[in-house]
């Protein structure tokens, strides 16, 4: 072997910037301060996580639910400052002088600006080093920037003063953005006035409609024209929400412009804020303008349900479809069938057989032994299904999809579901056997309270013994999770995180539903049981013996057991970082604490506030 060649072996593999990149994605929202630390590492990932954390930043503030809304509010004004000082000075002139502060003193002068009507600008003109990160301006509804960031950047005191100011910034952003911009957020009525930035928008994959309550003919049409022009000038669009709610709904704005700005209250700043819906079918022309749909949300359109089969879904990475009520689709409820790339569905479950045809065609495949007699019959080879002829039964549509080719079990890997109890309880039971060859996260949500006489969720168990290799993450919110038999765990050897939250007073205890089986749960590392679960001192102790990956450990409510007896289990898991409890129900709290802090340094005990149950 020659020098050179050893030399080529002894050389470590270099991992290519666009793989770290892709790792690097993942990490929003999720590991900030992974991100954040990274930054400090080397030059390379400083320029790859730099821009992800700029991606959207005003979110990422929002979404940190460890802040305070103070903390909250001095962060989002730094960032618009941060933002507005990229600005090319043309573009700063669009804007309102800012309000003074302290700090202007050891920072640019940025009060100095002043107003001017607003100039013809060229995005090519504005200098390239002028032009900093900021991707996304917002993805999702701003209001949370206009109601505290903007009143103190601004030194704005009424809702329509930051109306106006927001209004500018949208336009700033778009102009300082150009070829980069990725999202854009427009109120129907004013379509009109995005025409003439078309042709800077290079990149843009994204379209937010808000307003949906004043949705015209005519608007309707320029809005049609408006995605079909971009998609013929760029191609690039692939996203569409339709409509949003603003966490803000309930909140008032004091008018009184002797109010100090830090005594204003969180109003409904912004024009995307109402409530607003609409149930025309006819907003189907939106999503089918589209080239190629990956991401549809059709957050207030309350007609989406009935339409959804005339939406293209063929190449749908997420949909999202809040709206359940209404007539059903014309032709049933097999467009999941055509689903072919679906990878993230959250919906309200609008019907009990919504999962009717997934869990069928599942049956088919795999496991046509568990059909009825009726399905057996009809469950014939696709070749023979042209040419035969069966009486109606449930396998009608899965029959259909395999004739013309389109049959397809859906890929989906999170799945969010919520609606009333006995849809929800329906479609509990068909999801999970349906898409358990692709299933990773399943987060069930109950609308309404229900009386439970008896777990009947089992996964089709004993006929069916479906394994689900994939789902690490399980959550069961309300009710729903009475119905829940812990037999099935069985069928989930990799679960990670398991959530089971029941409000009320009441027992969560049913007879013959023993809670032993998430002992079973080798690899769990965060187990959460909000409500009045019944605990034995043998289920504990296997906690500290048979879980042993286990991180955090939330028992909030339940019963039987002592925290005291916890903590004695839990003493030697290497791994374990929190135990919550209700501590209003533990005598003497505070010794107690302080005692295990000193055996157990590396352990918070305490109460888990609702954010943390519910994240």
């Amino acid at each position: 072997m020659d020098r050179q060649t050893t030399t080529s072996l002894n050389k470590a593999p270099v991992l290519l910037q666009e793989c770290i990149q892709l790792v690097l994605s993942y990490l929003q929202f999720n590991q900030l301060p992974t991100l954040c630390s990274l930054l400090r590492v080397n030059k390379t990932l400083f320029q790859l996580t730099t821009p992800i954390l700029y991606l959207n930043p005003f979110l990422i503030v929002r979404s940190r639910g460890i802040w305070s809304e103070d903390d909250k509010a001095e962060r989002l004004e730094h960032l618009l400052r941060l933002f507005i000082s990229e600005l090319d000075p043309a573009l700063r002139a669009q804007l309102p002088p800012l309000a003074h502060t302290d700090e202007d003193d050891e920072q640019e002068d940025w009060t100095s600006n002043t107003a001017v009507n607003t100039p013809s600008h060229n995005a090519a003109a504005i200098p390239e080093t002028s032009r900093g990160y900021f991707y996304h301006y917002r993805r999702l509804d701003h209001s949370f920037l206009a109601s505290r960031a903007i009143p103190k950047v601004f030194a704005t005191f009424s809702r329509a003063q930051s109306q106006i100011v927001l209004s500018q910034l949208d336009k700033v952003f778009l102009w300082h953005c150009g070829d980069r911009a990725l999202s854009i957020c427009m109120a129907t009525p004013r379509v009109k006035s995005f025409v003439e930035m078309i042709p800077i928008l290079k990149c843009l994959r994204r379209v937010e409609l808000h307003r949906m309550e004043c949705v015209t003919d005519e608007s309707l049409q320029e809005m049609v024209e408006w995605i079909k022009t971009h998609n013929e000038t760029h191609g690039t669009l692939r996203e569409l929400q339709m409509g949003g709610h603003s966490e803000y709904d309930n909140r008032c704005y004091d008018d009184d412009s002797n109010s100090h700005l830090n005594d204003l209250r969180r109003y409904k700043a912004s024009e995307f804020d109402d409530d607003d819906t609409n149930s025309r079918r006819d907003l189907v022309l939106l999503p089918q303008s589209y080239r190629t749909l990956t991401e549809l949300d059709t957050r207030s359109w309350s007609g989406a349900w009935p339409t959804i089969d005339q939406v293209p879904v063929e190449n749908l990475f997420r949909l999202v479809m809040d709206y359940g009520e209404g007539v059903a689709p014309d032709k049933g409820i097999s467009f999941m069938l055509r689903c072919k790339r679906l990878k993230v569905l959250d919906l309200y479950v609008p019907a009990q057989d919504t999962f009717r045809d997934v869990v069928h065609l599942f049956k088919f495949r795999f496991h046509p032994g568990s059909l009825s007699d009726d399905d057996q019959s009809a469950a014939v080879a696709p070749s023979e299904i042209a040419s035969t002829s069966t009486a109606s039964s449930p396998l009608t549509p899965v029959r259909n999809a395999l004739a013309d080719g389109t049959a397809v079990l859906p890929p989906v890997e999170k799945l969010y579901i919520s609606g009333h109890h006995g849809n929800l309880r329906n479609a509990l039971e068909d999801a999970p056997v349906g898409l358990s060859q692709t299933l990773r996260i399943l987060k069930v949500t109950s609308m309404e309270r229900h009386t439970v006489e008896k777990p009947s969720i089992t996964w089709g168990y004993p006929l069916l013994h479906v394994e689900i290799p994939f789902l690490v993450d399980l959550q069961l919110q309300g009710d729903i999770a009475l119905e829940f038999h812990f037999g099935v765990l069985r069928s989930c050897p990799n679960l990670v995180s398991f959530k089971m939250m029941v409000n009320g007073l009441f027992s969560c205890d049913q007879p013959g539903n023993p809670i032993d089986e998430i002992l079973s749960l080798r690899k769990l590392q965060c187990l959460q049981l909000l409500g009045k679960w019944a605990l034995t001192k043998d289920f504990v102790r296997g906690i500290g013996t048979r879980l042993t990956a286990l991180k955090m450990l939330d028992l909030a409510r339940c019963y039987g057991v002592e925290l005291e007896e916890v903590l004695e289990s839990v003493e030697r898991l290497e791994f374990l970082w929190r135990v919550g409890w209700d501590m209003e129900e533990v005598a003497g709290a505070e010794e107690l604490v302080a005692r295990w802090r000193t055996r157990m340094p590396h352990v918070a005990v305490g109460f888990i506030q609702a954010s943390e149950f519910y994240a």
